[in-house]
């Protein structure tokens, strides 16, 4: 039995648009419908998502609250976290969402597994019955993260950062390096030449 607000049409929309389904995305779900029920959908700017990690979680916002990069309505902070931020333009409402982190017997069992996998001295059976037990745990890890109470895996608090700006756009400039269209933003300026970032780390000599 999901929790309140998770219905398999939630379910099947995000996974459409994903491609699978996982742990990762069952999380963005559960986030996705805290985001509908608390602050609305957005048919075009209306809410806006800030989200700290790049996981599979990120696919669930865009499909089902409708926040996107394409929009300008969904903004990567990349801070390594498992937290969004939702603005609504309207109002300000605001809130910041962070995964909790536990550890449980599901999550030791499958460390184990991943680490027993890594050996290159395993049998064809006993990876075949590793793989298996894991993907068996993985279903379990989903089925518990769309049933569990919200409250007990995320905090809700304030976000870190203010509401972004509407999106813009914003004049083209031709890098003096590689003759390629760069956003205004993008643009440094090297020694009186406006480059693009990868030109300007090449001239600073920093490795990709």
């Amino acid at each position: 039995m999901y929790a309140p607000g998770i219905t398999q049409e939630l379910i099947d929309k995000a996974v459409a648009f994903h491609g699978h389904w996982c742990p990762g995305l069952s999380t963005g779900i559960r986030v996705a419908a805290w985001a509908m029920q608390n602050m609305g959908t957005a048919a075009d700017e209306e809410v806006v998502a800030v989200t700290e990690t790049d996981m599979c979680a990120v696919d669930a916002i865009q499909a089902l609250v409708g926040c996107t990069f394409g929009k300008g309505n969904l903004i990567f902070r990349d801070r390594g976290k498992v937290a969004f931020s939702f603005f609504r333009r309207s109002d300000g409402k605001k809130a910041r969402l962070v995964q909790k982190m536990h550890e449980d017997d599901l999550s030791r069992r499958a460390k184990e597994i991943r680490k027993e996998l890594e050996s290159e001295n395993l049998s064809g059976d006993r990876r075949s019955s590793l793989e298996a037990e894991a993907e068996h745990l993985k279903r379990r890890r989903i089925e518990q993260i769309l049933s569990l109470p919200f409250e007990e895996l995320f905090a809700v608090g304030e976000p870190l950062c203010d509401m972004p700006h509407m999106a813009r756009r914003l004049p083209t400039i031709i890098c003096d390096e590689c003759g390629e269209g760069v956003m205004s933003t993008r643009i440094r300026e090297v020694n009186g030449r406006h480059l693009c970032m990868d030109c300007a780390e090449k001239a600073a000599g920093v490795q990709p």
